[in-house]
């Protein structure tokens, strides 16, 4: 018998998780995620409002890529950047959100993963911002001049297209699109510190907006959506709080 408990305990020393067990109140964390047209970051606000339930707050930006973008270079200039032939505007969301992280399955060991589920839902604020290109003059090769415009379809083509112009270039004619968003998921947090946030997460986002948003020119089959569904990919790192 004494043989016996003494294996338990130590089997439990093992296995349990050896950090005094604390309630925390909040939590900050933040990230980078990509998804299947695109790439972006988060940052959230946490409060505990029981031990298994913890309400978040928080704001994510991701840029948004249409399927059909190609990049394309100007095949007699070898130091023309390369553009996407088709694209007018580049689209970037920006959503605020409202959410909760319950908890499935808790952390046993200092090694172990705490698993969670994740939701979230707010405002989809779409910034679309017109693509600028560097433009040759006249249309034949080689230029005479170079210059910066508006993309236009309907006269811009491969043939006077140099190549992309300076990002920021249109910011100040950025188009707002407003929508609504919606996230889904799982959480799996494994840091090896009790106060400590290193997660991955996993799910699906849905962003909707009553209109459609123009990133690329309609022509030859491309068409543009209202509608943004995405899978995506997190790594979250981030710190607990007792106060």
């Amino acid at each position: 018998m004494i043989v016996f408990v003494g294996a338990s305990q130590a089997g439990a020393q093992q296995t349990i998780y050896d950090e005094t067990r604390v309630l925390y109140r909040s939590q900050w964390s933040g990230g980078f995620m990509v998804h299947g047209d695109g790439w972006g970051v988060q940052a959230y606000r946490g409060i505990h409002r029981t031990a298994k339930h913890v309400q978040l707050f928080g704001l994510e930006i991701a840029g948004m890529k249409h399927p059909k973008e190609v990049k394309s270079f100007n095949p007699y200039y070898d130091n023309s950047r390369g553009y996407f032939y088709g694209k007018t505007n580049a689209l970037t969301i920006v959503r605020p959100t409202f959410g909760g992280k319950h908890l499935i399955t808790d952390k046993i060991r200092r090694s172990g993963v705490e698993v969670n589920w994740v939701w979230g839902i707010g405002p989809s604020i779409g910034l679309a911002k017109p693509v600028y290109l560097q433009i040759g003059k006249p249309d034949a090769i080689p230029y005479v001049t170079i210059v910066t415009e508006r993309y236009d379809p309907s006269v811009h083509d491969v043939q006077n297209i140099y190549g992309r112009a300076s990002w920021f270039k249109g910011v100040g004619e950025i188009v707002p699109y407003f929508g609504g968003f919606g996230r889904f998921g799982f959480n799996f947090e494994h840091s090896g510190n009790a106060d400590g946030i290193k997660a991955i997460e996993v799910g699906c986002t849905i962003d909707a907006y009553p209109e459609v948003v123009p990133i690329m020119a309609e022509m030859e089959g491309v068409t543009n959506k209202q509608f943004f569904f995405e899978f995506y990919l997190a790594i979250q790192f981030g710190k607990k709080y007792i106060q």
